[in-house]
């Protein structure tokens, strides 16, 4: 009976995974067909990407106090009726301010589920939380490969997008109907983390180490969202595909996405979280790179898509897992580093469409591979840190 419910406590958390990953790789392939729906230029438009995240940030914020405060799965319940609903209006907006507030809602509702669903996994007592993280993510990833080929479809038979939000809002039901008779985990099914307090000169070293980790996340998520956001735009204007061959180029990405995603999950188990991040910071530099300096080839762009796709993936749980072995992984730490995510995820798409109707599509990839090469050189710092001590803890290697 205990394994039966932890099954499904996983399953229901995965799903609403899955609709987070539908929620933010739906407007990234749609978004010409956006502006054209509301008669906007692409740099109008492409605003609904920074407010996405930063309304995303908020809702992040916020569910860092709703689920340490109150049920995570009555929370839930209310939260994921606002997802469906937005989608399902997204279609018949013609304005595009209210069409982009409409999504900032979507947004908050979908960062308040996101952070939820994490917190709730730590509490399913008896599970292996590497691997069922890395499952929570991958699943994350599949949502985001399903969306663009939702989108697709409707593409091909409707030759519009209306069709393809209303699909992803009714997904939404297919969630709500397993909290019927799910008990969620409590906080006393777990054995709580030690609590003593650091020594100041251990508090000072993690406070530099955090910010650090957290300017790693800015970074690398920045790249990660900002790719799949303007990846269609940027090939098609660049000349190098069609609308419906840069919605599946998208699709592409996020497919081999949620690939290394389910690859990642037995690699928790056998590799070290940094071994695992070195490969990941080498794959995603040689994809990225050869897409910087082969710009006019659409063959190199399909190969280093994939790649990229394949070396980004794991980069996010897999360095709170490494992070964990350098430093007490709090709530408030784990915030920082979901914040710091977060308002990458905004910046560098709202640089990108602030600057690319004036310096062309090239800047895109310029400014993605640039923002990747300094994740780079701070993990490289991580990997001599992690050879020392942790702070507070007992180091990575032992």
């Amino acid at each position: 009976m205990k394994n039966r419910i932890t099954r499904k406590r996983i399953f229901l958390y995965y799903s609403f995974s899955i609709y987070v990953g539908m929620t933010g790789a739906v407007f990234g392939p749609s978004i010409l067909k956006l502006g054209e729906q509301t008669q906007s230029t692409l740099g109008v438009i492409s605003m609904i990407f920074p407010t996405r995240a930063l309304s995303y940030l908020v809702g992040s914020w916020i569910a860092g106090y709703l689920f340490d405060k109150f049920r995570g799965h009555r929370l839930l319940i209310r939260i994921l009726p606002i997802i469906g609903i937005t989608m399902a209006l997204i279609p018949f907006l013609k304005d595009p301010l209210t069409l982009i507030i409409v999504s900032m809602v979507m947004a908050v509702a979908t960062g308040m589920v996101d952070v939820g669903c994490n917190s709730l996994l730590f509490r399913v007592p008896d599970i292996d939380i590497a691997p069922a993280m890395n499952g929570l993510h991958f699943f994350f990833g599949l949502g985001s490969f399903i969306a663009p080929l939702v989108l697709a479809g409707s593409l091909h038979f409707s030759n519009g997008i209306q069709w393809g939000f209303w699909g992803l809002g009714l997904f939404s039901l297919l969630i709500l109907v397993q909290f019927i008779r799910l008990t969620e985990p409590g906080k006393n099914e777990i054995s709580l983390p030690d609590t003593r307090e650091p020594s100041l000169g251990q508090l000072s070293k993690q406070k530099q180490l955090i910010w650090v980790i957290a300017l790693f996340f800015f970074a690398f998520v920045g790249v990660e969202i900002g790719y799949g956001d303007w990846l269609a735009a940027y090939s098609i204007t660049s000349g190098l595909a069609r609308e419906k061959t840069a919605t599946l180029l998208t699709s592409t990405y996020w497919g081999a996405f949620t690939l290394s995603r389910l690859i990642s999950i037995p690699l928790a188990v056998k590799l070290k979280p940094k071994w695992v991040l070195l490969i990941d910071m080498v794959g995603s530099v040689v994809g990225l790179g050869l897409v910087f300096l082969f710009p006019h080839r659409s063959s190199i762009l399909w190969v280093g898509t994939i790649i990229l796709g394949l070396s980004v993936a794991s980069l996010f749980p897999t360095m709170l897992t490494f992070a964990e072995g350098l430093l007490p992984m709090t709530g408030r730490v784990t915030s920082i580093f979901f914040v710091s995510g977060s308002v990458g995820s905004i910046f560098l798409p709202w640089l990108i469409g602030r600057s690319v109707e004036k310096l062309g599509p090239a800047f895109i990839v310029q400014v993605l591979f640039l923002t990747l090469i300094l994740a780079f050189i701070i993990f490289l710092g991580l990997m001599v840190v992690s050879k020392k001590p942790a702070v507070g803890t007992t180091g990575l290697d032992e």
